[in-house]
């Protein structure tokens, strides 16, 4: 019940239903996807940022030494996979927060007639299918090296697979299984990302909700 008051006050724009939004003109529609698109890259660049920071060093530990070092590998990796949990979560639950937040901020520039481009196209605001998509498009280059690898094995996205994306490209290749399957890593990360999305979104409504009530109560007594 949380869930659907969460993204149905967002999907709102916080001011009505979702059929209260005005239609876009053709180029309106053209300047919100470049807009929204923009939004989406912000978005992942931290969370790209750090499976690349933390597969560069702790989990590159992995790609040395021999069979003898498969236990030490495997805690390394362990441990460097709890760090991106722990981060995506952080990062996710502050891409939901300041997403719901600027929803609550675009539809108070809309009650007021605002000019701000973003506020008139919706942009940045929150919504479930963009909690999925930031994590996606931080593993589009990891998905590009790992079928390029698997369909014609080169040292430069062999060495793009170990020190880049070691965080999706290891699990799989120390437990001797097929190189595709580790695209399937995707999904833990992606679902991650946006449960904490979700968790970002409801710990900001709470807080705007907090501050709608404080400002009615003030617009009350100024009345008596």
């Amino acid at each position: 019940m949380e869930n659907n008051e969460l993204n149905g006050r967002a999907a709102d724009g916080a001011e009505g239903s979702a059929s209260s939004r005005r239609k876009l003109t053709t180029k309106e529609w053209g300047k919100k996807i470049l807009l929204e698109f923009k939004d989406l890259l912000i978005g992942a660049a931290f969370p790209f940022m750090l499976t690349l920071i933390l597969s560069a060093t702790i989990i590159s530990y992995v790609a040395y030494g021999g069979e003898d070092d498969l236990g030490l590998k495997i805690v390394v990796l362990l441990v460097g996979e709890a760090m991106i949990i722990a981060a995506t979560v952080i990062f996710g639950k502050q891409n939901g927060s300041s997403a719901y937040k600027k929803t609550v901020q675009n539809g108070n520039k809309r009650k007021v007639n605002s000019n701000d481009l973003g506020s008139k196209l919706y942009i940045g605001e929150y919504s479930l299918v963009k909690g999925v998509l930031i994590p996606l498009i931080s593993c589009i280059p990891f998905a590009v090296f790992l079928i390029v690898e698997a369909a014609f094995h080169n040292d430069i996205c062999e060495f793009a697979l170990m020190y880049v994306f070691g965080w999706a490209f290891f699990p799989f290749k120390l437990a001797g299984l097929s190189a595709w399957l580790a695209l399937i890593w995707i999904i833990p990360f992606a679902g991650v990302h946006l449960a904490a999305y979700v968790w970002g979104g409801k710990v900001e409504k709470r807080k705007q909700d907090q501050l709608a009530a404080v400002e009615e109560i003030k617009d009350a007594k100024k009345k008596k």
